[in-house]
């Protein structure tokens, strides 16, 4: 009885595996003003091991020539889609593309980053039926220092056999940073669909969108010890923005983070809440040094 059990455990694993290895897979690019940096962030997306690919570039509006790029490479590759919208922010363009999304699986790319060539491929992988989303590594590139160190490739505890899922994800948030953004995963579409990124907010709205989806997927974050993310830090839209500066903005996400933890949290739940707090006082301080220093 056990054997056959098993049996049909790594059965179901293996189609699940063998599904995820062909899928189509959706990737949203917004694009506002980055003509300097679109170019290598599209290129690299035409490169991926995985082919089977909607590249869905959303121009936020640009007027510096980024929208002429985007046409050129809509024109170069039939897996490319895009849509042009006045501009509204990060958030809005998301949500656009997502509307648009017709793949299995979906990522987020910035149009100032990169990915490795294996990044879809690897992350797809990762997929079992147990598994809500899957999360990368990244390599952090300081441009105008001209260094590069890769991060978020550390082995992570599980969850524990008696712990809730949102004790673990709290765990995450006040251990690990790898959690927060939106760009180094892949989600699964029918669940991302279900949610979107708050337009309303312009700090920590790709924290939420996880936590939101998290709490409607089945199953937990699944890791890739890789840096297939290559975030560029020194573009014009990834300096230190004053919203990380506002004490009232890390209120807001907290007030966010209480609301999705719910009115009853475990005792467990409450540590890790706290933790996360300290975390992010912490982390308030050093953006007020940062920002102070550039």
């Amino acid at each position: 009885m056990i054997d056959w059990f098993l049996e049909t455990e790594t059965r179901k694993n293996l189609l699940m595996y063998n599904s995820s290895m062909d899928a189509k897979v959706s990737i949203i690019v917004p694009v506002y003003n980055n003509k300097n940096y679109v170019n290598k962030c599209f290129d690299s997306l035409l490169n991926q091991t995985h082919e089977n690919l909607e590249i869905i570039l959303v121009d936020d509006g640009s007027n510096d020539g980024s929208e002429k790029i985007v046409d050129d490479y809509t024109k170069k590759d039939t897996r490319i889609k895009s849509i042009r919208q006045q501009n509204a922010g990060q958030s809005a363009a998301r949500n656009a593309g997502m509307r648009l999304a017709s793949g299995k699986f979906i990522g987020f790319i910035d149009s100032d980053d990169e990915i490795a060539p294996t990044f879809v491929e690897d992350l797809l992988n990762a997929f079992t039926e147990d598994v809500a989303l899957t999360v990368c590594g990244m390599n952090y590139k300081r441009l105008k220092q001209k260094t590069a160190n890769d991060v978020y490739t550390n082995p992570l505890r599980a969850c524990k056999k008696h712990e809730t899922k949102k004790a673990y994800i709290l765990y995450l948030l006040a251990t690990d940073g790898r959690m927060y953004s939106s760009v180094n995963k892949l989600y699964r579409t029918e669940i991302a669909k279900q949610c979107s990124f708050d337009e309303s907010l312009n700090f920590a709205e790709d924290t939420k969108f996880v936590l939101d989806y998290i709490q409607k997927a089945q199953g937990l974050p699944a890791f890739v010890l890789k840096p297939l993310y290559i975030y560029n830090f020194g573009t014009d839209g990834s300096t230190i923005r004053s919203t990380a500066v506002k004490w009232k903005n890390w209120k807001t996400s907290y007030k966010n983070l209480k609301a999705w933890l719910g009115s009853n949290p475990t005792i467990r739940e409450k540590f890790w809440l706290r933790a996360v707090y300290a975390r992010w006082r912490i982390s308030h301080i050093r953006s007020k040094k940062r920002a102070k220093n550039s």
